[in-house]
């Protein structure tokens, strides 16, 4: 259909957001950093409802949104009470047993683009866990040392890294430099009514203090409630529940036992009888909370594994005195996150589980693409949402597949849920298919063909590897040796070694390098 050109010129002058929290400021910041803004930005946010701060991870993206809205590395760490994280460190997924540990770091292995090295490992039928011989990040993580020293600038690094946040103090801070730099408007007060027109598409919401906010375009970030998208325009909610099962999550937060004590540079998942612990380390607090579903067990005896587990951290004296909440979330994600003017990001849109961090990165796709949007018209709504609709979906779908993986390659058949958990009765064709390839090949490329991949072929790699420590040679191939891969595989793996014991020598502990960090920010403000 041909376009007028006066439809074109109908852009969209006001946007409304609907919450706050790290989604809705998040959402603020990335439109109102656009360069030649044309429009508007009102977000409209609940006094009541709080934001939800037991720690939260992001990705290396993380990094490119911070720059893109302006906001100071430096000043993240410093008043988010952040660090930096490295990857994920898994613990008894495979097996349970104290040995079965393995690292989904954030840096490729060398030669990614061209060489596949998890074939060579598996050709090679190599017994020494993957992820320590292809990147230097598995030695330098798991002495808690950083991925940059003080005197690298903002966001360049050795080693890629992506951040641990206090979620409360991340949104704050967000919503000060909404407003402060982007002229972003703040409205505290409930949402109690939509006003649409008979067109379906959003005209104003009707705030308790009896003001309308009108808008042209409206973004949805009220968390599951999904006021605007859901309660209001019936976008149904498309269930995860039968792919990935948990539904619950106790959480606390847990102090260091000395004020010096080192900081863990990696998000560390400990798997669980009935779902696993995610570990936090903020720079004055540790964030944990225990993931399982509430058919396998009861959130008595799961807040009393977790107690156990902070107790062997701190102390059973000192861990009978935390406070726990209960998190109740049901997994699954909205098909049609976008309709007519009105588009869901953050949990309205959707959300599976806290394994690898999928959240805020899904924040940030969502802010991407509204970006590449904007200023939207009326008349192209359609083609801009039904294009952000099938981005979405690709995503939540390898979302689903990712995270189904760490637990479909798991050998716990020792509780009811592993026995769930692991069976591959509820993957994808797409699933079944590649892990009937890897019987015979590697995780490569041609698995992740998209070129806007959540998860590269590198992340399928080092989970792959690290939930098959005891994988053997297997069909090595006409004319080719086992001695053949193993020299071809020599002069890399000893350059990585080199290069990991050359960042041993150099790159300061976690916790040095963020105290460094704040005195340096510290001293700056006072000079200015």
């Amino acid at each position: 259909m041909e376009l007028k050109s006066s439809d074109l010129m109908m852009e969209t002058r006001h946007i409304v957001i609907v919450g706050g929290g790290t989604a809705g400021w998040l959402m603020a910041a990335r439109l109102g950093a656009m360069a030649d803004r044309s429009f508007d930005i009102t977000l409209v946010e609940s006094p009541a409802v709080p934001t939800v701060g037991v720690g939260e991870g992001t990705w290396p993206s993380m990094k490119a949104t911070l720059q893109a809205i302006g906001l100071s590395e430096r000043q993240l760490l410093a008043e988010c009470d952040a660090s930096l994280k490295q990857g994920t460190l898994f613990r008894g997924w495979r097996t349970g047993n104290d040995d079965d540990v393995y690292l989904h770091p954030f840096s490729l292995p060398p030669e990614y683009a061209s060489k596949n090295l998890a074939e060579c490992w598996r050709r090679g039928g190599i017994e020494k866990p993957f992820h320590e011989m292809v990147t230097p990040q598995g030695l330098i993580a798991s002495g808690y040392q950083a991925p940059k020293t003080h005197d690298t600038p903002d966001y360049a690094f050795a080693l890629n890294y992506g951040y641990h946040v206090d979620a409360v103090k991340f949104a704050a801070l967000l919503r000060q430099h909404s407003i402060t730099r982007f002229n972003v408007c703040h409205r505290e007060a409930h949402v109690t009514g939509v006003s649409c027109g008979d067109d379906g598409f959003l005209t104003a919401v009707v705030l308790d203090t009896g003001e309308r906010l009108s808008g042209d375009f409206f973004i949805d970030c009220s968390g599951h409630r999904a006021l605007l998208i859901g309660e209001h325009l019936g976008a149904p909610l498309h269930d995860a529940a039968a792919v990935l099962p948990n539904n619950r999550a106790v959480v606390t937060q847990i102090p260091y036992r000395e004020p010096d004590e080192e900081i863990h540079s990696c998000t560390q998942s400990t798997a669980q009888s009935a779902g696993w612990i995610w570990d936090i380390g903020l720079q004055s607090r540790r964030g944990v909370g225990y993931v399982h579903c509430a058919d396998f067990v009861s959130e008595e005896d799961a807040t009393e594994c977790l107690r156990q587990y902070a107790a062997g951290n701190i102390g059973a004296e000192r861990a009978a005195d935390l406070s726990f909440r209960t998190l109740n979330f049901k997994p699954g994600f909205r098909t049609t996150p976008w309709i007519n003017n009105c588009v869901a990001v953050g949990l309205s849109a959707g959300f599976i589980e806290p394994l690898e961090a999928s959240a805020l990165a899904m924040v940030e796709q969502a802010a991407a693409s509204l970006v590449d949007s904007f200023p939207v018209g009326r008349a192209l709504m359609g083609p801009c949402s039904r294009a952000f609709n099938r981005k979405m979906r690709g995503h939540w779908d390898s979302i689903q597949e990712f995270l189904q993986l760490h637990y479909v390659l798991s050998e716990r058949h020792d509780t009811a849920y592993w026995r769930a958990a692991s069976s591959v009765d509820s993957i994808s064709q797409l699933l079944s298919d590649k892990l009937a390839l890897w019987q015979v090949r590697a995780p490569w490329h041609l698995d992740t063909p998209r070129i806007d991949e959540l998860f590269p072929a590198a992340s399928y790699q080092y989970v792959w590897l690290g939930m098959n420590g005891h994988l053997q040679s297997q069909g090595l191939g006409s004319g080719t040796t086992r001695d053949e891969v193993l020299k071809e595989l020599d002069p890399i793996l000893f350059s990585v070694r080199e290069r990991a014991l050359k960042l041993q020598r150099t790159m300061p502990g976690n916790r040095q390098l963020l105290n460094a960090l704040r005195i340096n920010n510290e001293s700056a403000m006072v000079t200015a």
